[in-house]
Formats: C-alpha cells, structure tokens, sequence
C-alpha cells in the first residue's frame, strides 16, 4: 500500500471519528433539550393540576357547607315543629282504652 493510500484511509478514519464526535454530540444536545421539555411540561402539568384540583376541593367545601347548613336547618326546623306541637293527652288515653278493650 503506498503513502498517499494509507493517508487517504487515515483521513477517512478521522472524518469518521469527527463524525462519530458531531453525532454523539448531536445526540447528548437532544437528550438535553428532551429533558428540559420534559421538565417543563411536567411542570407545567403539575401547575395546572394543582389549579384544577385547588377549585375542585373549594367547590367540595363549598357544596358540603351548603348541605351541612341545609341540614341543621331542616333539623331546627323538624325540633321546632315537635316542640310546638301539644300533646292530646285525652285523646291519646282514650286510644289506649279502645284499643285495650278489644283485646
């Protein structure tokens, strides 16, 4: 093999191994922007979820407020109507014999 081969194979082995270095470089570079993307996405994910999730547990607290208040007014007013309401006594003993008379 003459020289002038042996330097033309030298060359193409060193424009290979520039090669091999842009593509490895190429490859770390995208990796690199990959994982910032992510990062970014992944938080703005998180920001969003964390919105989303913020007006839902308020909503909740909202609604079951409303019922918890709903409810100890229906239970005032239930307590209120059987303390106003009086009691026949007479009528009620009356019940009482003749139901105990068929018997």
């Amino acid at each position: 093999m003459s020289e002038s081969e042996i330097n033309v194979i030298n060359h193409l082995l060193d424009v290979e191994k520039r090669a091999s270095l842009l593509t490895s470089d190429a490859q770390a570079e995208a990796d690199k922007r990959i994982a910032a993307y992510r990062a970014e996405a992944e938080n703005d994910y998180k920001k969003q979820h964390d919105e989303i999730l913020a007006k839902f547990e308020s909503d909740y607290k909202a609604q079951t407020k409303a019922i918890d208040e709903k409810h100890a007014e229906t239970i005032a007013a239930y307590r209120s109507e059987i303390q106003n309401t009086t009691q026949d006594t007479g009528a009620f003993y009356k019940l009482l014999d003749t139901l105990l008379a068929a018997n």
